[in-house]
């Protein structure tokens, strides 16, 4: 935590950081504007929605707004920027209904909505891997619930992080992993919720004949239940919180 109170320590940087896009939101615009970063988060979550990711540019999110590119950069100084925008867009943590004081049902609450989230917009995750999604209002909004929920508990700042980390770790490891099967399976014709054991079937023949995998052969040859993808993350949830509970004596 010293590194990087030190970091977010004005007094010690050799020069001033440059304003985030959200200190520059908290700062009222002048004049008339024909935009507002609501809308242009709006139109760019929708065009990756429909489209992907690899869709969304400066001049195709213009032309959907009917404005300039060059309109688009009073806005947002880059495509990092407008990244940052839908990330922050796409996460609601404004609803939540568990019990505050309940570390685990809020966890698991945070948890269950990232998964939705992800399933809902599949290019979130390539979005996340340019840009600091940690620190925007909404992903704050979460955090500041978990903190609160561990508040009452004899945990330090360290601690408490460490338990936010080891969440958000599984929760965007399992759920990535889930929209990249069903994007695998869209490509192939199988549509997104289609059976992953028919795309794999050449292969598991294969496995199974070779026999150099006996123990995983035996497990197959006796009979596996369709994976639920639901019941496994929210076995991995609660698999998860057994733990943190127990590592931390909470």
């Amino acid at each position: 935590m010293a590194n990087i109170k030190k970091a977010c320590d004005p007094a010690e940087q050799d020069g001033a950081a440059q304003p985030s896009i959200w200190e520059r939101l908290d700062t009222p615009r002048g004049g008339r504007t024909t935009l507002t970063h609501e809308g242009i988060a709006e139109a760019a979550v929708a065009l990756a929605d429909a489209e992907g990711l690899e869709a969304v540019s400066m001049r195709k999110l213009a032309d959907r707004l009917g404005v300039a590119t060059m309109a688009l950069y009073r806005y947002v100084d880059s495509k990092d920027e407008l990244l940052e925008l839908m990330t922050d867009a796409v996460i609601d943590s404004t609803a939540m209904v568990a019990d505050p004081g309940d570390w685990r049902a809020v966890f698991r609450e945070v948890a269950l909505r990232r998964r939705e989230t992800a399933l809902a917009h599949p290019w979130l995750s390539a979005a996340q891997a340019h840009v600091p999604t940690t620190l925007t209002p909404s992903r704050n909004l979460a955090v500041e619930r978990m903190l609160g929920a561990l508040e009452a508990l004899p945990l330090t700042g360290d601690q408490k992080m460490q338990l936010i980390r080891a969440l958000d770790s599984y929760s965007r490891g399992a759920s990535d992993g889930e929209v990249y099967q069903r994007m695998m399976l869209e490509r192939r014709g199988f549509g997104y919720d289609g059976d992953i054991r028919i795309l794999l079937r050449s292969n598991m023949q294969w496995l199974l004949r070779s026999g150099r995998y006996p123990r995983f052969a035996k497990v197959v040859q006796d009979g596996l239940a369709p994976a639920d993808a639901a019941a496994e993350f929210d076995l991995g949830v609660e698999a998860l919180l057994d733990g943190l509970a127990a590592r931390f004596g909470i």
